[in-house]
């Protein structure tokens, strides 16, 4: 699956380097009993930390509607919330831009370096969607015991941060996509949203993986981990 996942990749312009330990016992032994989910597509990263962790409760959000409505559908039978909206850093209505490759999708215009080296992933249709504050919603969410945050929003992460600063203090650690080159457009880059959540009590421990444009070799983004100093 990694193999395959690689060669996709590759064709598009991109090299994925793998750093993501052998096994997840780092994670297993957390005992992280719920993971918050933002930027859910169609529920690959659900299905992949329920295959880690099993019994843990998962709520995600992903504003777009036919995303939503596969993500229903890969994670039927998974312990799982899912909510048609976006997180942001105010409560309003925005259009999203959709691209040819879902993933893509994001409420910030694409740079040209991402056209350049994603192939095939130009924006091709936009959907109104609600945009709504994490630290509003969360007191809905009756979340009981540790919980891990994931961020993956396409240049979006710091309005997420922003908008949900009181929650995730108490998030034992979080797992956020940070670029280190434009990707889309006023997006903020790795230093920003590093002293962002260190603002709040938060310690770099380094990436899971990297993708490397093929071209000149330079790292585009990584999966950054983010550990809560107050917690551990």
């Amino acid at each position: 699956m990694i193999k395959l996942v690689q060669d996709i990749l590759y064709k598009m312009g991109l090299i994925v380097k793998l750093v993501r330990p052998e096994n997840n016992l780092w994670l297993q032994t957390r005992n992280i009993k719920n993971v918050l989910d933002i930027g859910a597509n169609t529920g690959q990263f659900a299905s992949r930390i329920n295959e880690i962790l099993p019994n843990v409760n998962i709520v995600s959000f992903e504003p777009i509607k036919k995303c939503y409505d596969e993500l229903l559908i890969h994670t039927k039978g998974l312990k799982i919330k899912a909510f048609n909206f976006a997180l942001g850093e105010v409560e309003e209505e925005q259009e999203i831009n959709i691209s040819a490759h879902s993933p893509s999708s994001s409420l910030l215009p694409m740079a040209d370096l991402h056209k350049e080296v994603f192939a095939g992933t130009n924006f091709v249709e936009k959907e109104k969607i609600s945009i709504k504050r994490l630290d509003a919603i969360f007191p809905e969410l009756n979340i009981e015991g540790k919980f891990m945050v994931k961020i993956d929003v396409q240049g979006f992460e710091d309005r997420v941060i922003k908008g949900g600063l009181e929650t995730l203090k108490k998030a034992d650690f979080i797992l956020i996509e940070t670029s280190f080159e434009e990707l889309y457009k006023d997006q903020l880059l790795f230093d920003g949203i590093y002293q962002l959540l260190i603002g709040i009590g938060f310690i770099f421990k380094g990436n899971l993986t990297q993708a490397i444009n093929k071209k000149d070799g330079r790292i585009l983004y990584a999966e950054s981990l983010f550990f809560n100093a107050n917690l551990n």
